[in-house]
């Protein structure tokens, strides 16, 4: 007969396996998106670059997500994107304005150290430090040229990191993420 310590112990490790495997699962990121229900988007074909996205230096901007080479990266990304779902670049007469950038968004991080249970003493945690971490939100817009109007927004929180080592795959990667969730023409 087994004891009740035994059980128990059985009974945590399943748990453990179980919460271990189910956050395997899950996406680290979490695209949110918006769109006008009155827009028609048969109707559009061409795209360009809205002038903010090509123009607008903001200066208070941290400079390791905001720069031309953030730009370049977001445009070819973004490029690929609409081009798969039939879209044409025409910078003389678009139907569509593309504004994209990367937000900075500044979160706490908590570190905890777990005990695991080990002869028969229960399990704690105890915070070791507080850390301010600095991660980019990429935001797309599509633009109606002739009414100068929103008509769809893409948001991917928080997917490009401050020290990564491959800014362009992470943007490339975001953007695809952003236009998974973009229902309202082909398929890319």
């Amino acid at each position: 007969m087994r004891s009740w310590k035994n059980n128990w112990k059985h009974i945590m490790m399943v748990g453990a396996l179980l919460l271990a495997l189910s956050a395997c699962t899950m996406s680290p990121y979490q695209v949110i998106t918006d769109y006008d229900k009155d827009a028609t988007f048969d109707h559009y074909q061409t795209y360009y670059w809205s002038d903010e996205f090509q123009n607008n230096q903001n200066e208070s901007a941290d400079p390791l997500f905001y720069n031309s080479l953030t730009k370049k990266r977001l445009k070819k990304a973004i490029q690929k994107e609409l081009e798969g779902r039939g879209y044409v670049l025409d910078a003389n007469d678009p139907d569509l304005l593309v504004d994209a950038r990367v937000i900075v968004e500044q979160t706490n991080e908590r570190s905890t150290i777990y005990q695991p249970y080990y002869y028969g003493y229960y399990p704690y945690s105890m915070p070791v430090n507080n850390a301010e971490r600095k991660a980019g939100s990429v935001v797309i817009d599509l633009i109606d040229k002739e009414r100068r109007q929103l008509i769809w927004q893409g948001y991917a929180p928080e997917v490009v990191e401050m020290d990564t080592k491959d800014k362009q795959a992470e943007i490339r990667s975001a953007v695809a993420m952003i236009f998974a969730e973009y229902e309202h023409r082909g398929d890319s």
